[in-house]
This record gives C-alpha cells, sequence and structure tokens, in this order.
C-alpha cells in the first residue's frame, strides 16, 4: 500500500502544477460536501433528542402535578399495599406455621394482585433509576 501511495504521489506530481491543484480542490470539495452532510445528520440527531427530553420533562411535570395532590399520591399505595400486606401474611403463616388461616384471593383478583405488585415494586424503582439517571447526565 506505501509503494502504491508513493507511486500516486510521484505520477500527480509529474502531470504538473494544474492538475495537482484540481484533483486537491476536487478532493476539497468532496471532503466540504460529506463534513455538510455529517454535520446535517449531526443537527437531526441533536433535535432529536431535544424534542424526546421535551416530551419526557412534560411527562415528567404531569407526574409531579398529579403527585402534589394527596388523592392522586395515594393511589397506587392504596393498591399496592394491601396486597403487599396480605402477601407478607401468606408467606410468614406458610413459614412459621401461626394459625392465621390466611384466605386466597379469589380467581380475578389473585392474577390482579400479581399485576399490581409487579406495577408497583418493580416500575417505580426503575422510575427512580431512571429519573436519577437523566438527572445526572444534566
Amino acid at each position: 500500500m506505501t509503494l502504491l501511495f508513493r507511486f500516486g504521489i510521484w505520477l500527480v506530481g509529474s502531470l504538473g502544477g494544474g492538475v495537482a491543484d484540481r484533483i486537491l480542490s476536487h478532493l476539497e470539495r468532496k471532503a466540504d460536501i460529506e463534513n455538510g452532510r455529517d454535520k446535517l445528520r449531526a443537527e437531526v440527531t441533536v433535535e432529536t433528542v431535544r424534542s424526546e427530553l421535551a416530551v419526557r420533562q412534560a411527562a415528567r411535570d404531569i407526574v409531579l402535578a398529579e403527585q402534589g395532590w394527596w388523592v392522586t399520591a395515594l393511589i397506587r399505595p392504596a393498591f399496592a399495599w394491601p396486597i403487599a400486606i396480605w402477601s407478607g401474611a401468606v408467606v410468614a403463616d406458610s413459614l412459621f406455621h401461626f394459625t392465621w388461616n390466611v384466605a386466597a384471593l379469589p380467581a380475578p383478583l389473585d392474577e390482579w394482585a400479581g399485576w399490581i405488585v409487579a406495577a408497583y415494586f418493580l416500575t417505580r424503582p426503575m422510575e427512580k433509576v431512571a429519573r436519577g439517571f437523566f438527572h445526572s447526565r444534566r
């Protein structure tokens, strides 16, 4: 490759200054066009990220506004904590053989309970991690 490159330099140099200047100006124009394309791609990417951040900020503002009122702030805990307490009672009764005789939930509620517990205890920590991640990047 080095030998071929040296030969190319020798060939361009022997053709004369006018040809070499035209080749170099062509290569510079080509590089400018490619840089312009890259710059445009970068600008589009930046605007896309900014719009995504604006959407997330708006969603965050809605959540904060809803959580500011005690009625909306208690909706998740009102559903999750009774189920968490019931699940804890079932586990404690099963492990330690208490005489509590905790009843099982009826058919549709047992499935809903799993969804509610997963929604509360799995998504909330992910929200906090995501919020911390995005706040640390500012």
